[in-house]
């Protein structure tokens, strides 16, 4: 039952989650540095949005809205609720101190109370740069009566994604409760909604041009744009404004109820979930017969040493049993494949063109990353068992290796050749790229090791009311993707486009490099412009490279730098492994 409260009970908890999350952030510095980077960033982006808006905003013709804006609208609402749903199903699906909390407050509180705390959390990233941005229309087009409408328009954006998305996440969280099947390859499902989700948001924006995104406009949710726009020099439809004030107010209520019905199903229901923690706690006890070989099944691992495959098979279990661990390797492929879209859709390349290289790279990077960026964190509790039992390094670097071995490399070599036939380029290239893929995933798998167990981590973060993981280090992931990375990236554009890999790094040394340095020499430091001329002629003697040479050595001389750093990280792993059981 309901108290006539549950409003105020509610808002009040949304209040309360909402300050934990901040002191929780306050005490995590990395994350809060990552945060500050990333906001640094943003903040530019959105400083310059506003001054251009400012400068040019009034140039921009009024007229009708169109479809093709509603429906552009429509794809960002849809990526909204896509997050609200990871984050509802992963992370904030539950309370703190939830026994006390459902024996005390309505549960419809409880609800309301993580909707809101989800929506304080949004406006806390977000209600900034909206403001700048809307007031900064708001003054270049001279309209302020549309300020209020844009703040509602804003609002019931927000609100009826956020109802959505979290009904979406508890949803997900009540099937893997209450399946069986489902709780055991969460971390498959959870991978395979992120790019079905990708694959889809990257279809709609590209694929059928303008003639899709004019569908999408005819969906409801839509219309905030409508609304948005009274007041303003846009001509809108006022019956669809009405309706999607009106319905707006009505889903989010609605969705309340929703979140409330899944709440209770999920927090006083029956659950699978412990029968297969107690599955996993054999394995990690070793009181099951083989525990490691059925926790790991149906993948195949090849035939190695039996302490070589225990490794191999114990990196599987920990990337199958931690989606949110997984969350923090493939939240980058995510940006980085907008990226991507951006790109595209800004004319710089077509899709198909540019997809073969995003796979080349991202794909290795996660076969390696997934299973090897943190090892000795990965261990938690049952590392000194490992120090002590494995007699050599070798078996340990070949472990983790061969997980990303057995699964990664026959979807990096048949992603490659795929998308490279899809797209713009000849067998020659496509097998380059193919060859690319596999060099680049035989050394992830090791790099990856090497670099995780050279900047450790072991201090959990918690993601959750209730749960714990242990990430990669920061330092760990920015240089396993700097390392694996660079060549790559140079190798892919030599191999595709020399004529503009010249061109970027005859740019890069006589330009940019030497910037800095002639800047010095302006002031005076006399040193600085032997630096800088030195640097300029060397950029003017790349740009003469003949393109025959830029392809090939640009493509061969990353490839072997990548194995001989492949044969090092493997000895690395090795060393440090006896060097830490040493210790």
């Amino acid at each position: 039952m309901s108290g006539s409260g549950w409003v105020r009970q509610g808002l009040s908890i949304g209040r309360t989650e909402f300050r934990r999350t901040t002191r929780s952030l306050r005490r995590d510095s990395a994350r809060l540095a990552l945060i500050g980077v990333v906001a640094v960033l943003f903040g530019l982006m959105v400083l310059a949005g506003t001054w251009f808006i400012l400068q040019f905003g009034d140039e921009v013709p009024a007229g009708d809205v169109s479809n093709v804006i509603r429906g552009s609208v429509a794809i960002q609402w849809l990526f909204a609720v896509f997050i609200t749903a990871q984050r509802a199903g992963s992370r904030h699906h539950s309370i703190d101190q939830e026994s006390l909390m459902l024996l005390t407050v309505p549960v419809r509180a409880v609800a309301l109370g993580l909707l809101s705390a989800e929506c304080f959390r949004a406006l806390a990233y977000l209600a900034v740069p909206v403001l700048l941005l809307g007031g900064a229309f708001v003054v270049a087009t001279a309209s302020p009566l549309m300020a209020p409408f844009l703040v509602l328009a804003v609002l019931l954006f927000f609100t009826t994604a956020l109802v959505l998305g979290f009904a979406l996440g508890l949803l997900a969280k009540l099937l893997v409760a209450r399946y069986r099947v489902v709780a055991e390859h969460k971390s498959a499902f959870s991978f395979l909604a992120v790019i079905v989700f990708v694959g889809g948001y990257v279809g709609l924006q590209n694929v059928g041009g303008q003639g899709v995104t004019a569908l999408l406009g005819w969906l409801p949710f839509s219309w905030v744009v409508d609304l948005a726009v009274i007041g303003s020099p846009f001509s809108g439809s006022l019956p669809r404004a009405a309706a999607i004030l009106v319905g707006g107010l009505v889903w989010t209520v609605g969705g309340v109820l929703v979140v409330e019905r899944l709440g209770v199903a999920l927090w006083f229901g029956d659950t699978v979930e412990d029968a297969v923690a107690a599955e996993q706690a054999r394995v990690d006890t070793g009181t099951a017969d083989d525990p490691l070989a059925a926790a790991v099944r149906p993948i195949p691992l090849p035939t190695i040493s039996q302490q070589a495959r225990r490794i191999a098979q114990r990196s599987v279990v920990v990337a199958r049993r931690n989606p949110q661990r997984l969350s923090f390797l493939v939240l980058p492929v995510v940006l980085l494949g907008v990226t991507l879209v951006n790109v595209a859709q800004a004319g710089v390349g077509s899709l198909l063109a540019l997809l073969p290289p995003l796979v080349v790279v991202a794909l290795p990077w996660l076969a390696g990353g997934v299973f090897g960026l943190n090892p000795l964190g990965d261990e938690g509790a049952a590392l000194p068992a490992t120090l002590t039992s494995l007699p050599s390094g070798r078996d340990y670097a070949v472990g983790l290796a061969v997980p990303g071995l057995t699964l990664g490399l026959p979807v990096v070599v048949l992603a490659t050749v795929a998308t490279g036939l899809a797209g713009p380029y000849d067998p020659l290239e496509t097998a380059a790229l193919a060859v690319l893929g596999l060099v680049l995933t035989l050394a992830a798998v090791v790099i990856a090791p090497a670099l995780g167990m050279a900047f450790p981590r072991y201090d959990p973060v918690r993601v959750g009311s209730d749960r714990e993981i242990v990430p990669p280090s920061l330092s760990a992931v920015v240089l396993y993707s700097l390392t694996l990375g660079i060549p790559g990236t140079l190798a892919a554009a030599a191999t595709l486009a020399p004529t503009g890999t010249r061109r970027f790094l005859s740019l890069l040394v006589g330009g940019l490099l030497s910037l800095p340095f002639g800047l010095l020499a302006s002031q005076g430091l006399t040193p600085a412009r032997g630096v800088a001329t030195w640097l300029g002629r060397v950029g003017a003697e790349i740009a003469t490279i003949p393109v025959s040479t830029v392809r090939w050595g640009g493509y061969i001389l990353p490839l072997a730098a990548l194995c001989l750093l492949g044969i090092w990280s493997f000895r690395a792993v090795s060393r440090r492994f006896r060097r830490h059981t040493l210790d």
